[in-house]
């Protein structure tokens, strides 16, 4: 993989109940060691409280996604925290969609399937997207870096759009301009070249039709993009 110039693995699956194995864990710790040799970052795929920690416990440093199958308690938020492990949310994994696999007005998980029951792994009353929104707070409260991320397969301005729906339920707009830039910049490495508009860093700028104080919904009014200095639209 770094041969190839890959810098991260994939999501390595933890089992989220009851928690990962030993087995699990010592092939974990071998992955970690042997990435650590030849500059891979390990991104773990910890979906609870149990997996998480263990992720963070071996010394993980990247979490895609948080917790949807239990709450996160403060102690273990802090600890995340503490020990620099970053984090992308997926936030609106258990929130239903509307609108994107047919105009019907039904609720429908991320694949098109009837929400609740629909969704991965659930048990079919729709809580994930509790455990998700909240969940979410406490470590960002707690100090974790959290980023963006989302695995849908749908349209992604759809998908954007239900992110953002989501992180609005407990994220102000500061809070989300946090997390969207700077935080998701630290994530995928690039601090010092996006998420932040400073002199020296890459000129990529989005230009929007509102005040993205104002609601997320101007964030996907889009009017000029430029990439590099460069204007590559313009729809003014």
């Amino acid at each position: 993989m770094a041969a190839l110039g890959i810098k991260y693995t994939g999501e390595i699956a933890l089992t989220p109940v009851p928690g990962p194995s030993e087995k699990e864990l010592e092939t974990l710790h071998a992955v970690l060691d042997e990435a650590k040799k030849v500059g891979i970052r390990v991104q773990v795929h910890a979906v609870s409280s149990p997996a998480m920690m263990a992720a963070v416990d071996a010394g993980i440093p990247l979490l895609v996604h948080i917790p949807n199958k239990d709450w996160v308690s403060k102690a273990n938020a802090e600890k995340l925290a503490a020990s620099g492990t970053k984090a992308l949310m997926t936030i609106g994994f258990g929130a239903p969609v509307f609108g994107v696999f047919a105009n019907d007005n039904n609720p429908r998980f991320r694949d098109g399937k009837p929400w609740p029951s629909g969704i991965v792994d659930g048990v079919g009353i729709g809580e994930e997207a509790g455990y998700m929104i909240v969940n979410a707070r406490t470590l960002f409260d707690a100090g974790v870096i959290l980023g963006y991320c989302t695995d849908t397969v749908y349209d992604a301005v759809a998908g954007l759009e239900h992110e953002l729906k989501s992180m609005n339920v407990v994220f102000s707009m500061r809070d989300m301009i946090k997390i969207m830039g700077p935080n998701t910049a630290s994530y995928i490495q690039m601090q010092d070249q996006l998420g932040t508009l400073e002199a020296g860093k890459l000129a990529d700028v989005i230009l929007l039709d509102g005040d993205p104080l104002e609601g997320y919904w101007n964030w996907l009014k889009t009017k000029v993009v430029v990439k590099g200095g460069k204007v590559v639209v313009d729809k003014r």
